[in-house]
C-alpha cells in the first residue's frame, strides 16, 4: 500500500492541496475524488490515509516509520478500511451489507491512532440501499472518522452524498508521464508512446491495450467504425454485430466503447482543424481516410449515443440486448 506522496505520478497540484490541509488539521471528514480509471486517485487516497494516521506526520505527510505507518504498510492498521465493490461476471457492486460491515468496524474507538480512516473505492457501484445507508454515516461522521469516496463517474452518486462531500477532481494523465510509468515496466519506448497515445490520461487505460485482448478491442472498434463510415449496417450486420459484442463482458464492452469514443473524437479534431494531438497516431492513414464520411453532426450524435451506452454499463441489463439497441440506434441515427 502506498503512504507517500512523493511515490505518485503527477497530480502535483491535488498533492499540494491536500499536504496544506493535513499540515492545518483541516481535512475535511467526507471528501469525493473524482476523476477517470486509472490515473492514480487511490494512490493519492491511501497516501492522504497515511498522513492522518501517522504519529508523527512530517508537513502533511506521513512519516514512513511509526507504528501506524508500519502497519498500514503491512495492510494491518485496524483502524484503516476499506469498502470495494463485489465483482462478478465482469461487474462490481457494493452492496449494503458492505457498507453495514463498515459501519460496525468503525463504531468502536480508535485502536492505534487517534484517527479511523474509510476509503470506498469505486463508490458509483453502491446500489441504492447502500448509498442511503452511507448516507446516514457521513452526515455525522464524528471527529475521529474520515471518508474517503474514489469514483469515476459522479453523477451515478446520490445528490445527497455529493453534498455532503468535499470534491477533488482529478484530471487525467499527460502522454508523456504515462510513456514514462510504461518504460518503467520495462516497455519499449516506441510501444509506451503508442500505448500512451491511446490512454486518454489513464495508466490503466494504457495497460490493457498492452495484451492481445486489447489490441482485439480496439481493432474490433476500428471495424465497427468503418462500417459506420460506409453506412454498411444492415439488419444481418446488427444482428451479427450484436452477437459478437454481446459475448463480451462488461469489462471488455466498456474498453470497447472507449476505443470507439476516441474514433469518433479523432475524427471531430480533424474536423475542426486544430492542433490537438489525435489518440489513434499509429493508424492515422486510416483516420484520414474516415475523414469527411461522416458529418459533424453525425459524429456529434454518435458520440453522444456512445457515452450514453457506456453508462448503461453500470447497471444489470443482458449485454446482447443492450449491444443490439446500440447497433440499431446507431443503423438509425445514419440512416435519417
Amino acid at each position: 500500500m502506498n503512504i507517500l506522496w512523493n511515490s505518485i505520478v503527477g497530480h502535483q497540484g491535488n498533492i499540494d492541496r491536500l499536504k496544506l490541509l493535513c499540515r492545518e488539521n483541516k481535512v475535511p471528514h467526507a471528501m469525493l475524488f473524482c476523476g477517470i480509471d486509472g490515473i492514480g486517485k487511490k494512490k493519492v487516497a491511501q497516501a492522504l490515509a497515511g498522513a492522518i494516521l501517522c504519529h508523527n506526520p512530517v508537513h502533511g505527510t506521513a512519516c514512513g516509520e511509526c507504528p501506524s505507518c508500519k502497519a498500514l504498510l503491512a495492510d494491518i492498521h485496524p483502524d484503516f478500511f476499506q469498502v470495494l465493490p463485489e465483482v462478478k461476471a465482469g461487474s462490481g457492486v457494493i452492496r449494503i451489507d458492505a457498507i453495514r460491515g463498515m459501519q460496525e468496524k468503525i463504531a468502536r474507538l480508535p485502536i492505534l491512532s487517534r484517527q479511523r480512516v474509510v476509503i470506498i473505492d469505486d463508490a458509483q457501484t453502491m446500489n441504492e440501499a447502500a448509498s442511503n445507508c452511507l448516507l446516514k454515516t457521513i452526515e455525522e461522521p464524528g471527529e475521529e472518522i474520515y471518508f474517503i469516496l474514489i469514483t469515476n463517474s459522479v453523477m451515478a452518486l446520490l445528490d445527497t452524498i455529493i453534498s455532503r462531500c468535499t470534491r477533488e477532481e482529478f484530471a487525467g494523465l499527460s502522454a508523456d508521464v504515462i510513456s514514462s510509468v510504461l518504460e518503467q515496466q520495462g516497455i519499449s519506448k516506441d510501444k509506451a508512446d503508442y500505448l500512451a497515445g491511446f490512454a486518454d490520461g489513464s495508466v490503466h487505460q494504457a495497460m490493457l491495450l498492452n495484451d492481445e485482448e486489447g489490441i482485439s478491442l480496439q481493432q474490433a472498434a476500428m471495424q465497427f467504425f468503418s462500417a459506420c463510415t460506409e453506412k454498411r449496417l444492415d439488419m444481418e450486420a446488427v444482428w451479427n454485430e450484436g452477437k459478437k459484442l454481446g459475448s463480451y463482458d462488461k469489462g471488455q464492452l466498456k474498453q470497447w466503447f472507449s476505443f470507439y469514443i476516441m474514433l469518433i473524437r479523432d475524427q471531430l479534431v480533424l474536423y475542426s482543424g486544430s492542433q490537438v494531438p489525435l489518440y489513434n497516431q499509429i493508424d492515422i492513414r486510416k483516420i484520414n481516410d474516415f475523414t469527411g464520411q461522416l458529418t459533424q453532426l453525425e459524429l456529434i450524435r454518435l458520440l453522444k449515443l456512445a457515452r450514453e451506452y457506456q453508462g448503461r454499463l453500470r447497471y444489470s441489463v443482458s449485454l446482447r440486448l443492450m449491444m443490439e439497441s446500440f447497433i440499431i440506434k446507431v443503423k438509425d441515427l445514419l440512416e435519417d
